[in-house]
């Protein structure tokens, strides 16, 4: 999860610097949500969490996974 996280982080910083794109705070956020829940989501077939689950509350989402 972690690596993910940095990935997105990392990816968005190269954005920054060389194509001097803006820091936006909220597009970083929604692409890490993003990147997280793909991850989690198709960890396995058994795995049920919605984006919207996801959004609101991924603690639940990780919780359900064990």
């Amino acid at each position: 999860m972690w690596i993910a996280i940095e990935w997105e982080i990392w990816n968005y910083r190269n954005k920054i610097v060389f194509n001097n794109a803006v820091v936006d705070d909220v597009e970083i956020f929604t692409l890490i949500q993003l990147k997280t829940w793909s991850l989690v989501k198709f960890r396995g077939p058994m795995v049920y969490c919605s984006f919207s689950d996801w959004y609101f509350c991924p603690t639940v989402c990780l919780a359900n996974l064990n």
